[in-house]
C-alpha cells in the first residue's frame, strides 16, 4: 500500500530513504556481529532497520519526534527493514495499542499535544486514537531510534547497550553525522527522548548529536523528566524532553503524560 500521497511528504520520504541508503552503505563495510542467541556471526546490515515519519507529520501544527534507543524484532529478518511501513501495515490490520505501554503512552502524548493539553481523564483510549489516525491516514508524528540495529534477541527485554554503542561506532559519525542529518530532515518542533542519558549509551556519541553548547536546560521534574531548549545547527530551537523509556513500569499519567504536558503548556495554567 502506498501510504504517502502528499507531495511534500513524498519528497521528504525520498530524501529520508536516500539518507538511509547512504547509511546502509557504511554499515555494509563493517565487521560481522555475533548474535547473542545462537553465538553465530551475521553481516551488520542484517540488523539495520530504517525509521522516520508517518503520514501527516509535515502537515501537523506541532511536529513531534520520538527518539528511542533501539527497536525490537524489526530487522529485515522479521520485517521489510523499514519500521515505518512495517508499523503502518500493522496499524491498518487493526492492532490494539492498549496492550503496549510504548504505543499507548506515545499515542496519549501525541493526542495531548495536538489537542492542546486535555485532561488525562478525558482523552480517548489509545485504540480509539490510533483508529482515527488510520481512518484519516494522518498520524502527525515521527519515530526514530538512536541505534538502527534491531535487537532481535529472545532475551532482549532490556536494551542491548553493547549493540547500541556498536551501531553508533559503526555509523562513523565523525565523518558524516547521520543521526543529526535525520533529525534535521525531520524538522521537529518537539523531540521526546526515551532516557538516552542514563549512562549506558556512549556519552561522546550523544554529544555529537546533542552538544552541550546547543542545549539549554529549561525545566526539571526530578526523577521523572527534563526539558531543554535544543538548537539544531543554528536552524531552529526545539523543545527536547527526556523521559523514562516508554516500556518502564509505572503510571502512564504520572510518569509521562502530566510531566510532558506541564512542561509544554505551563503558560496555560
Amino acid at each position: 500500500m502506498d501510504y504517502f500521497t502528499d507531495k511534500t511528504e513524498i519528497k521528504k520520504r525520498k530524501e529520508l530513504v536516500q539518507l538511509m541508503d547512504d547509511w546502509k552503505a557504511i554499515i555494509r563495510t563493517k565487521p560481522q556481529i555475533t548474535f547473542s542467541d545462537d553465538n553465530k556471526p551475521y553481516d551488520a546490515i542484517e540488523y539495520f532497520n530504517s525509521d522516520g515519519f508517518f503520514p501527516g507529520y509535515f502537515k501537523a501544527s506541532k511536529r513531534i519526534l520520538f527518539i528511542g534507543r533501539e527497536s525490537r524484532y524489526n530487522s529485515p529478518c522479521y520485517s521489510n527493514g523499514d519500521r515505518i511501513t512495517t508499523e503502518l501495515d500493522r496499524f491498518n490490520k487493526g492492532i490494539n495499542p492498549n496492550t503496549s505501554s510504548y504505543w499507548r503512552r506515545l499515542l496519549y502524548i501525541v493526542y495531548g499535544i495536538q489537542n492542546n493539553e486535555p485532561s488525562f481523564d478525558t482523552i480517548p483510549e489509545a485504540k480509539a486514537i490510533l483508529s482515527e489516525m488510520v481512518k484519516k491516514q494522518n498520524y502527525g508524528f515521527a519515530i526514530m531510534n538512536i541505534s538502527k540495529y534491531s535487537n532481535d534477541s529472545e532475551y532482549g527485554a532490556t536494551a542491548d547497550f553493547a549493540l547500541i554503542n556498536r551501531f553508533l561506532s559503526d555509523s562513523n559519525n565523525e565523518n558524516k553525522n547521520f543521526i543529526k542529518e535525520e533529525i534535521s530532515l525531520l524538522e521537529p518542533d518537539i523531540i521526546i527522548t526515551a532516557n538516552l542519558w542514563d549512562g549506558n549509551i556512549n556519552f561522546s556519541q550523544l554529544e555529537k548529536v546533542f552538544p552541550k553548547e546547543n542545549c539549554k536546560i529549561l525545566k526539571v521534574k526530578k526523577g521523572i523528566a527534563s526539558m531543554w531548549d535544543y538548537n539544531l545547527d543554528n536552524k531552529k530551537n526545539i523543545k527536547l524532553i527526556d523521559t523514562w523509556h516508554f516500556s518502564r513500569r509505572g503510571n502512564d499519567q504520572q510518569l509521562f503524560y502530566d510531566p510532558i504536558m506541564d512542561f509544554l503548556f505551563e503558560k496555560n495554567k
